[in-house]
């Protein structure tokens, strides 16, 4: 693997480290799950290489920004969070890659952030962000399930629904590879 020769912090690293820098326990828990979810979808796939240990500290990881909002900005918030900690560029993407199916600049300039594409590009980043797609809180519940909740929410909007094309497709693409 290419991955940066940083560090990957240990689980257990991790896990304090949300402490630290104040992450909500209902967002913690959160994290474990996704975490377990992204391991348990890594450890099926046969016919392509993945960093399991990046997938799952990646996984613990990802809405460390949710320490400082809740808005789309705690993707960037998490990413400059661990470069700043001298965290792996990988993990801080993760972070900036996993909200709804990924954003493409359009769609991020009409949330609030800088326009630039924000879309999974790893395998990795795939794996996660579809992993969290797949809990309402620490709660697993299916693809389907999960958007028809922000849908509830928030609408059919067409953020929305480019989103849940991106997550089924990403979703198809993982599959194909177990």
């Amino acid at each position: 693997m290419n991955r940066e020769e940083k560090i990957i912090p240990s689980r257990e690293h991790a896990l304090e480290l949300l402490k630290k820098v104040n992450v909500p326990s209902s967002v913690r828990k959160h994290s474990i799950a996704v975490a377990r979810k992204a391991v348990e979808i890594a450890s099926k796939i046969k016919k392509a290489e993945v960093d399991i240990e990046l997938v799952e500290i990646g996984a613990l990881l990802h809405d460390i920004g949710r320490s400082k909002t809740h808005s789309f900005k705690h993707s960037l918030i998490g990413g400059k969070l661990l470069r700043n900690k001298g965290y792996p560029n990988e993990l801080a993407l993760i972070c900036e890659r996993h909200i709804l199916g990924g954003l493409d600049a359009e769609d991020a300039e009409n949330v609030g952030l800088p326009k630039k594409d924000y879309l999974p590009e790893t395998l990795e980043e795939r794996i996660v962000c579809l992993a969290d797609k797949h809990f309402a809180g620490h709660r697993e519940v299916t693809i389907e399930q999960r958007f028809n909740r922000w849908f509830k929410k928030y609408g059919r909007s067409k953020i929305l629904l480019k989103s849940k094309k991106r997550i089924e497709a990403i979703q198809r693409q993982i599959n194909n590879l177990m």
